[in-house]
């Protein structure tokens, strides 16, 4: 991944059901929530969208609410109701096994 102004990588576990769906061109496409801990802080949520491959991949690992995860992406800005909301765009991801972060090959 090169690396810019709006990269960003880490690692957490999914926080939420994983909802999927299709683009207007048809490619897959999947979003969910993603949680990071860290000690002595609060926790962050950050919304992932994920598409064709990607999204592919946690279909078909069966990604679920729990699951740990390592993504590489990019932060995108988008206009809510009131707000300004940055989500990641993944661009890679390795899933892990629920609670598994020893890291490993990201297979089940």
């Amino acid at each position: 991944m090169q690396r810019g102004t709006n990269a960003w990588h880490g690692s957490g576990n999914v926080a939420s059901d994983v909802a999927y769906g299709e683009t207007r061109a048809g490619d897959t496409a999947c979003n969910f929530r993603l949680v990071i801990e860290q000690p002595h802080k609060p926790l962050s949520y950050f919304r992932v969208n994920a598409y064709g491959r990607n999204a592919s991949d946690c279909q078909n690992k069966k990604l679920a609410k729990g699951d740990y995860v390592v993504i590489d992406g990019e932060l995108m800005n988008r206009q809510g109701k009131e707000e300004l909301l940055t989500e990641i765009r993944c661009t890679e991801i390795v899933i892990h096994p629920r609670g598994d972060k020893r890291g490993g090959d990201g297979n089940r």
